[in-house]
């Protein structure tokens, strides 16, 4: 320390300067954000052990549903329970798997898929996310054929697309999921559609763009799945998408040549 010549002491200890503070204060704005990005982080490690316990529960379970099956042929209630039971395994299983192989960064695989059975199942997993906020349901036409695409990646593309949905409705509103068949024509065999249709509370600008711009990777995931995303219809209080998808008939005849 030495004194000056208006006999001021001072410190040779450095002053925080202006923007050091302000480093300072955005190393405190961000501390939030990185937590959590870490919580966020360590979530999804948990994630893949959570559903491979969530598997061998299944497994478990889907054995004692045969044994149940067998003590309930001449129980016709017990046998409805035990449907509902195996019915509900089934889903779990088919979903587990789906994530399973999504967590893994497996290469896409394609294969036959029910989308109808695809957007019931996204329907269920949306409603207890989205409850209060935003109104979810889903609807599937009778007698679709099978689609090609890899039904993880699919899933998990359609959930991305009605999440970036529900992000830009600020004041919620509602979110219909459709299953149906697009005929072709002389030279085309026709596709298969999931729609997503989204409906906001009130006026949102730019509402489709805003949509997109919040699937981030799912752009992507849709690709990677088989599938091609267009949208139908923008307005300010109304948006909706079409995952095209091509039938697993065609796309087989399509190899084998």
């Amino acid at each position: 320390m030495g004194k000056t010549q208006d006999s001021h002491w001072t410190s040779d200890a450095t002053v925080p300067s202006r923007s050091g503070a302000a480093a300072q204060s955005v190393r405190g704005q961000l501390r939030p954000i990185q937590d959590r990005a870490q919580r966020i982080a360590i979530m999804g490690e948990l994630a893949g052990g959570i559903l491979h316990e969530f598997n061998n529960i299944l497994t478990v379970v889907s054995g004692t549903i045969d044994i149940l099956a067998l003590a309930a042929v001449e129980r016709p209630q017990l046998a409805a329970v035990v449907r509902l039971v195996d019915e509900a395994a089934s889903r779990g299983a088919r979903l587990t798997s789906y994530f399973q192989a999504f967590e893994r960064g497996q290469p896409p695989r394609c294969r036959e898929v029910d989308i109808g059975a695809l957007v019931s199942d996204a329907e269920r997993l949306l409603r207890p996310a989205l409850e209060g906020q935003t109104e979810v349901r889903s609807s599937a036409a009778t007698g679709l054929p099978a689609a090609a695409a890899d039904p993880g990646l699919l899933l998990v593309a359609l959930l991305s697309l009605a999440m970036a949905a529900h992000g830009a409705m600020p004041h919620g509103g509602a979110i219909a999921l459709d299953a149906g068949d697009l005929p072709g024509g002389e030279n085309d065999g026709g596709h298969l559609v999931i729609m997503l249709d989204a409906t906001s509370q009130g006026s949102v600008d730019n509402f489709a763009k805003r949509i997109v711009d919040g699937l981030g990777m799912a752009e992507a995931w849709i690709e990677q799945a088989g599938a091609q995303l267009r949208i139908v219809r923008q307005a300010s209080r109304n948006a909706a998408f079409e995952l095209h998808l091509p039938r697993a008939n065609l796309a087989s005849a399509l190899a084998e040549r």
